[in-house]
């Protein structure tokens, strides 16, 4: 009797271990900008990369679709200088853009960080 009890209580604390060895969180959740440099943010690698996947997307603001078109440099320049995209995509309360749903928090802090420092051509 006394080693059912005992096996029944090393099951119970396996199992007690067990319950909380798998924890799937975000890291950026948990840790929200702490893996994001903005310090050199570009156009090339960063914004671009950002308009195209998100933006410039059929049924978006690609060619022939809603606009503005977002498929170039000058036209989205044009869209950052006039306001629209951080108002569309950063200062929106909820975010209105992209139509996908908010952007993560990192491309929020670099598309903000490429537009104050005049949305250059890098």
């Amino acid at each position: 009797m006394k080693s059912h009890v005992i096996l029944i209580t090393a099951f119970a604390a396996v199992l007690l271990m067990g319950s909380n060895g798998c924890y799937y969180d975000n890291e950026e959740t948990l840790y929200p900008n702490s893996f994001c440099d903005t310090a050199l943010v570009t156009w090339t690698n960063d914004i671009q990369p950002l308009i195209n996947t998100r933006c410039a997307i059929a049924g978006c603001h690609a060619n022939g679709s809603v606009s503005p078109n977002l498929t170039g440099y000058t036209a989205v320049k044009a869209q950052a200088d006039n306001g629209r995209i951080r108002s569309r995509a950063i200062d929106g309360i909820p975010s209105i853009m992209p139509a996908s749903g908010k952007l993560p928090a990192c491309d929020i802090a670099n598309l903000d960080a490429w537009l104050r420092a005049g949305a250059p051509n890098n």
